[in-house]
């Protein structure tokens, strides 16, 4: 569900939740619709954390996206494309030490572990891979993008978002990937600029 602030405030935050929980359930996860890093982002387990996490969200955006809580694995499928069609790079398992990926899970150094390639059965793999390309290829997005899932107890894997601006810091996930599959960090940038520079010319 997609909630405004300006629905939130109106309705008045009781009426809401009675709202969102009657669709959806419990537990749920709350974000902002745009921005990154789980700025204003994080899980609801019952109906009373539901407005603190919701004012939590609008410091960070105008609307709030609320989705069903899904427990499993967390991976980042990034894809790139240097000039020869998206390509998706191996899937990156992601193992917060305590709690959840949130942002100082995601950028200090330590606290969270990486697998890459994420430790998936082969199907599965691919399977993560057909959904980050048909997202990027979708979405209409060029050059690079990065995927998040969440892979259930069953192997299902659930789409979450797009990030068209992924991290490249040295605790960020696309590194990780362009690394493990062959890729130099630093050239595979160097091609990007290239390739946005010979659009603009």
């Amino acid at each position: 569900m997609t909630l405004p602030r300006e629905t939130f405030h109106d309705l008045g935050a009781a009426a809401v939740i009675d709202l969102i929980v009657a669709k959806l359930g419990l537990p749920l996860y709350v974000k902002p619709s745009r921005g990154g890093s789980a700025l204003g982002a994080g899980p609801v387990r019952t109906a009373a954390e539901l407005p603190a996490a919701l004012l939590s969200c609008f410091a960070y955006g105008d609307i709030a996206l609320i989705e069903r809580f899904i427990s499993g694995t967390e991976v980042a499928v990034g894809v790139i494309d240097l000039g020869h069609g998206p390509q998706a790079l191996p899937a990156v398992e992601i193992v917060p030490g305590e709690g959840e990926y949130d942002y100082a899970a995601r950028y200090t150094a330590g606290k969270t572990e990486f697998y890459v390639p994420a430790r998936l059965p082969a199907e599965v793999a691919d399977e993560v891979a057909r959904i980050a390309i048909a997202a990027h290829t979708v979405l209409g997005l060029r050059d690079l993008s990065r995927t998040d899932l969440i892979v259930d107890d069953t192997g299902t894997p659930y789409f979450l978002e797009v990030n068209v601006s992924p991290g490249m810091t040295e605790t960020s996930t696309l590194p990780l990937a362009l690394e493990a599959s062959g890729h130099s960090f630093g050239s595979t940038c160097v091609r990007l600029l290239e390739q946005a520079a010979a659009r603009g010319a």
